[in-house]
């Protein structure tokens, strides 16, 4: 009787004071402690002198929301036909390809737009360096 008695003393004490010294610990995510107001900009980044003078040395939190939906550079990688129009000269640059049949890499010419039109039907792997028109 004495055995189950301290059974049940150390699994109440164990339900009441938890082990973990963080009191938040396992709870949602900001449900517990202060919360710190954070300033949101809208479809803008902050200027790098405001972000060097504010807010990295008072260690303030930034966030910025749709940045990159009006951006024309990330814009033109929404899609391989996209990209092939937008960017002058891509899709005509020449380069090497490897195409992976039978366990074994075959190495091949071609154009940057063929193999835009291939990528999706093929196993192919680019390799070349990253075109100078796209760095």
């Amino acid at each position: 009787m004495k055995l189950l008695d301290f059974i049940f003393l150390v699994t109440r004490l164990y339900l009441v004071f938890p082990l973990h010294p963080n009191p938040a610990h396992l709870q949602p995510f900001g449900s517990i402690g202060s919360l710190t107001s954070i300033k949101e900009l809208e479809h803008e980044f902050p200027s790098e002198s405001k972000l060097f003078t504010y807010y990295i040395p008072q260690g303030e939190p930034v966030l910025s929301r749709q940045v990159l939906n009006n951006d024309r550079s990330f814009s033109i990688w929404q899609n391989d036909e996209q990209l092939k129009n937008e960017v002058h000269g891509l899709a005509d640059m020449n380069i090497e390809l490897e195409i992976f049949r039978k366990q074994r890499p075959e190495r091949v010419q071609t154009t940057f737009g063929e193999f835009l039109n291939r990528i999706q039907k093929e196993s192919l792997f680019y390799a070349n360096e990253v075109p100078a028109i796209l760095q």
